[in-house]
């Protein structure tokens, strides 16, 4: 992993918008990036919420869909609105990769920012109803809608050539037009989770994209791709890029070996002292790749 970008951003990351759909059409102007990671409970929460307080940055912490489902989203956004209290710059939730409208519909409810609906294994037609069903719903409580075209390799999604996961340029557009969704997810060549290759990513097909949608656009499988990937992308139109296992993984390593040393005499609140700091440092990793101006 590239760890060469350490300097605090000169960029304000930390500007208060109306709402979270102006902020992505500010950054997709001005060539900014949202850092949105995925968190499991209330200690890589803080890890997230506290390394982005410390670079002065936005952020958008996520819930996917089991963590939502274990921890129901009415509390996971109590937890985030506790949160809101104590730190400075602005923390926005967010639900990602449903398949369910249901639970795109519940987490509007209790109050999320955004959510995702993944219609990206159905067909386009299916894919345009259920994210037009999203946006409708959305709209009155003012929640922004990522959708998504394409497949992003990784967790079970197998693919056989370019045009099996690579989203069309032409897809994109009859999607958004037809939906009004805010931000959408391509297909572009990157994989969910630690990949044994680094990822290719298909700029030339991000460039026919960004062309034909003026919808900011949303880069998943931010652990593996290299720095100069990931700020290339960002110059390009990707407005929003997802970080999750370099978070979960470090939690999950870290917290194993100190319950190893602690033995029976664990005890959640002094192994998590210790974590946390880890958990901390790879954020701030991730942060300044992508706060790179």
């Amino acid at each position: 992993m590239d760890t060469a970008i350490n300097t605090i951003p000169t960029v304000k990351y930390n500007q208060n918008y109306s709402s979270l759909k102006d902020l992505f059409l500010d950054y997709r102007a001005t060539q900014r990036c949202l850092p949105a990671f995925n968190v499991n409970d209330n200690y890589d929460l803080k890890a997230v919420v506290e390394a982005a307080n410390e670079l002065d940055t936005n952020v958008m912490v996520m819930t996917y869909p089991p963590v939502a489902e274990l921890n129901t989203p009415e509390v996971f956004k109590s937890l985030v609105d506790g949160f809101k209290k104590i730190h400075k710059n602005n923390i926005y939730l967010h639900l990602d990769h449903s398949t369910t409208v249901d639970l795109c519909k519940r987490a509007i409810d209790s109050g999320y920012d955004s959510v995702m609906i993944d219609g990206s294994q159905v067909s386009l037609q299916e894919n345009i109803k259920m994210t037009k069903e999203v946006v409708d719903y959305a709209s009155s409580a003012g929640v922004v809608v990522e959708a998504e075209i394409g497949k992003i390799m990784g967790r079970g999604v197998e693919v056989k050539c370019d045009d099996d996961f690579l989203a069309s340029a032409n897809d994109v557009k009859q999607l958004y037009e037809a939906t009004g969704v805010d931000i959408v997810a391509v297909g572009i060549g990157t994989a969910h989770g630690f990949t044994p290759t680094e990822p290719k990513i298909h700029f030339n097909r991000l460039r026919e994209i960004a062309e034909a949608v003026p919808a900011p656009l949303v880069l998943h499988g931010g652990t593996g791709i290299p720095d100069g990937d990931i700020q290339k992308s960002i110059t390009m139109g990707m407005s929003k890029i997802n970080i999750g296992t370099i978070v979960h993984t470090t939690y999950m390593k870290y917290a194993f070996e100190e319950i190893q040393k602690a033995g029976d005499g664990a005890y959640p609140p002094f192994i998590m002292k210790e974590v946390l700091p880890k958990i901390k440092a790879v954020v701030k990793d991730r942060l300044r790749a992508v706060n790179f101006k």
